[in-house]
C-alpha cells in the first residue's frame, strides 16, 4: 500500500524542490558496523551471513519513513512497506537480480530469499523484474573488497531508489568488522536518516 504526500504541507518540501533540481543529487555514505556477534549467531544456526545482512538493512530502511518515500513526476508517495532486489552470482562471472518482498519474520523472509536465488540461478540470464513499482531497495554485497567509499549507478537524476551495498568481513583487534554504504537521493532522505540507517542496521545485526 502506499500513501500520496501533499507538497503544500509537506515539512520537507523547502529540501525536496532544492535537491529536486541539483544536478547531482544523490548522496553516498559509507559507515562500518561491527558483526561480531552476528557472525558468531549466523554460523551457529548454519544461516546465510549475504540473507542475514540483507534482513537487517531492510529491516532498518522500513523503520525509516524518509527511506520509504518516492517521487514519480510531481507527486510524491510514501509506502508502506519496501522490499529487496540484490544481486546473485551467475555463472561466467556475471550476476542476476532477485527479488523478495519484505516480512518482518526473519524466517519466512529467508525462506523466500532462498526460493529467489534458486529461480534465478536456473534461468541464469540477467533479468529486470522492478520496473512495474518503485517499492524497492537495490541491494547488493562485494564479499571481495573491504571498501572506504562507493557509488553506485543510477537511470538518471530522478531515479529515487534508495542502494545499499556491503563489503568484505574483515577482523581487526579481535573484532569483525565490515563497510556499508546507503546512497539515496537527497530530495528525500539527509545524513540525519542515513546516521538512523546506520544505528538501526546496527542494532539489527546486534539482536540477530
Amino acid at each position: 500500500m502506499e500513501k500520496e504526500i501533499d507538497p503544500a504541507g509537506w515539512p520537507r518540501r523547502a529540501h525536496y524542490e532544492l535537491f529536486r533540481a541539483a544536478a547531482m543529487p544523490h548522496m553516498s555514505l559509507t559507515a562500518r558496523v561491527d558483526v561480531t556477534a552476528f557472525h558468531a549467531a549466523v554460523k551457529a544456526e548454519n544461516g546465510s551471513l549475504f540473507a542475514g545482512v540483507l534482513y537487517a538493512a531492510l529491516k532498518a530502511a522500513n523503520d525509516i519513513p524518509e527511506m520509504r518515500i518516492r517521487f514519480r513526476d510531481r507527486r510524491i508517495i510514501e509506502h508502506e512497506r519496501i522490499h529487496a532486489s540484490y544481486t546473485v552470482p551467475l555463472s561466467g562471472d556475471r550476476f542476476g537480480f532477485c527479488e523478495t518482498l519484505y516480512s518482518q519474520d526473519r524466517k519466512s523472509f529467508e525462506a523466500a530469499m532462498r526460493e529467489a536465488i534458486a529461480t534465478a540461478t536456473a534461468i541464469d540470464e540477467l533479468t529486470e523484474n522492478t520496473t512495474e513499482s518503485d517499492h524497492w531497495i537495490y541491494s547488493s554485497c562485494m564479499p571481495w573488497l573491504d571498501f572506504t567509499g562507493a557509488q553506485q549507478p543510477v537511470a538518471s537524476a530522478d531515479d529515487c531508489i534508495p542502494r545499499i551495498v556491503w563489503g568484505k568481513i574483515v577482523e581487526r583487534d579481535g573484532r569483525r568488522e565490515m563497510a556499508v554504504n546507503l546512497q539515496a537521493h537527497h530530495a528525500l532522505v539527509d545524513g540525519l536518516h542515513a546516521a538512523r540507517f546506520f544505528e538501526l542496521m546496527q542494532r539489527n545485526l546486534d539482536g540477530f
